[in-house]
């Protein structure tokens, strides 16, 4: 007998028991990023439960449970033989659903580590992302080796998703915030005129 345990539960738990301990000594200080702070450890948690599909206590070890797909872009190819078998079912749209959760699941920690790591070059960024991804991968098989997970596989097209969506999370808030550099600096030039 096992059971399964929600990381989003516990760990929001926790959380919550942080976040009131940080208000109590801290008050308003520093408000803002504190709040992005506590944001930015409620996604860590959602993402360990989507990639974890919850910790399996006590471990039940399956060593067919224990898989590795490591052709790069092999989801295309997926994509392509399960259009020529079956056209656009279930399966297809299944398998473009799954790459695409890939695809944003780190979008979100791109836009993060310019806000809470101040990581300012793409390519730090980048590797912070990899990185990460990695860890998650390597995590999978090794906890899906041990029990603690099921249905979990080391797979390098997540590896390259999620680099990808990382990327492209980074990406939207420099732009952003150069755009809105751009604009408080017009602002401020039109405040110049004016006055002269």
């Amino acid at each position: 007998m096992y059971s399964i345990y929600n990381a989003v539960t516990i760990g929001s738990l926790f959380l919550i028991l942080y976040v009131l301990i940080d208000f109590i000594r801290n008050k308003t200080n520093n408000i803002i990023r504190r709040v992005i702070f506590y944001s930015f450890i409620f996604y860590l948690l959602i993402v360990v439960q989507v990639t974890t599909g919850g910790i399996i206590f006590p471990p039940q070890y399956d060593s067919a449970s224990v898989l590795m797909q490591l052709i790069p872009f092999y989801f295309i190819s997926d994509w392509i033989n399960i259009y020529s078998n079956n056209g656009f079912d279930w399966f297809f749209w299944n398998s473009v659903k799954l790459s695409f959760y890939n695809f944003i699941m780190l979008t979100p920690l791109g836009v993060y580590l310019p806000l809470l790591f101040k990581l300012k070059r793409i390519s730090k960024s980048i590797l912070a992302v990899f990185i990460v991804s990695l860890i998650i991968e390597s995590s999978q098989l090794i906890l899906g080796y041990i029990g603690f997970i099921r249905g979990r596989e080391f797979d390098i097209d997540d590896l390259i998703l999620n680099t990808l969506g990382g990327t492209i999370g980074y990406l939207f808030i420099a732009l952003s915030s150069r755009f809105i550099q751009s604009l408080q600096n017009r602002h401020n030039g039109k405040e110049m005129n004016s006055l002269n």
